[in-house]
């Protein structure tokens, strides 16, 4: 089978190495899908895969079972070839007169046509191709039995078939919601690219709810965290969200104010964390004492030899800051964080 994984634009690697990790031989072939490496797709060929097992990808936010490809030029009627080109025998496979019908456009390049051009034309060659067969189809824009995703790439096309209802970033184990909770696919990923050694502890010094440290936990049992937030009620919440997972023996957690840290040095082999982006913080100053702190707070707090990772839209302030407290930067990553452009950095305590 064929499948087009999305995910968090700037992370496909990871999809990919997560891909292969699950899968092994079973990998055909696996590539980022698009004209750039940041398309936030991934187009993976499986010899043999479940449905279960695709929506268990923590990195993965839809799946979708490719139906038909073809190619499309800027016009909208190169749009109109590529959609009727398309062989929708296969849907056959997945519909019935019973099933309601979802149509999602998704275009990315220069076009003179939009998504919403691009869903009413797919939704019109469903229509002519089904009517033959049977009774017209249904359409079902807010709860269809099966989404029909239609993927435009610069010059490429493709139909699919979801097999993810909701997007899989929407964990179960989510009792408790942080107004700034870090997405748990950018979460999960962020573990996988620390890369710790087993029977390490890694710290969160600002943890919020906690995604961090459950997603690591999750991931890699043979791991410790400790999840600190200066906030009672965020601490408390991220207790119930870990116990929801299953793995609250894995978590320590620590009502403190991590620019005061009431912890031994040396304390934790790596950090990982999203501190706030300070949007919202006035004047700057205060995101950059913030910052400051929390640099020098990791700096006591880490072994020598250690690393950590963090995410934020400040990139020129954390250069400086590894530069001034003698961290250095090993690679910096950028993703794209609920629409906004930010940085991964993986830094190290040399």
């Amino acid at each position: 089978m064929i499948v087009l994984l999305t995910t968090v634009p700037g992370i496909e690697d990871v999809v990919i190495d997560e891909v292969m990790e699950r899968f092994g031989d079973k990998v055909v072939h696996a590539e980022v899908f698009g004209k750039s490496s940041v398309t936030g797709k991934v187009l993976v060929n499986l010899s043999d895969a479940t449905y279960g097992e695709l929506r268990s990808l923590r990195t993965v936010e839809h799946a979708i079972l490719i139906i038909g490809e073809g190619f499309v030029d800027k016009d909208l009627e190169s749009l109109r070839r590529c959609i009727w080109k398309l062989n929708m025998n296969n849907l056959l496979n997945y519909y019935t007169p019973n099933t309601s019908l979802g149509i999602e456009a998704d275009r990315s390049g220069d076009h003179d046509f939009k998504s919403p051009d691009a869903a009413a034309l797919l939704g019109e060659r469903i229509t002519e191709f089904l009517s033959q067969l049977g009774p017209k189809p249904i359409f079902n824009l807010d709860n269809a039995d099966l989404v029909l995703r239609l993927v435009i790439d610069h010059d490429r096309c493709i139909l699919g078939a979801s097999i993810t209802r909701k997007p899989l970033k929407n964990r179960s184990y989510r009792v408790f919601n942080h107004p700034a909770a870090i997405n748990p696919i950018l979460a999960n990923a962020m573990i996988r690219m620390l890369n710790p050694k087993p029977f390490t502890r890694i710290c969160d010094i600002t943890c919020g709810s906690g995604t961090i440290a459950i997603e690591g936990a999750l991931y890699r049992r043979d791991l410790t965290f400790l999840c600190v937030d200066i906030d009672y009620g965020y601490v408390k919440g991220a207790t119930l969200n870990a116990r929801e997972a299953g793995v609250d023996s894995l978590i320590d957690f620590v009502v403190m104010d991590s620019r005061k840290p009431a912890i031994k040095n040396g304390a934790c082999d790596h950090a990982a964390f999203n501190p706030p982006f300070g949007i919202r913080i006035e004047p700057i100053e205060g995101v950059t004492a913030l910052y400051d702190t929390l640099f020098k707070t990791l700096r006591d707090l880490l072994r020598d030899g250690s690393s950590f990772i963090i995410i934020t839209i400040r990139k020129s302030l954390v250069k400086r800051l590894a530069n001034d407290y003698g961290f250095r930067i090993i690679n910096e990553r950028v993703v794209n964080q609920g629409g906004i452009w930010s940085s991964i950095f993986l830094i190290t305590k040399d």
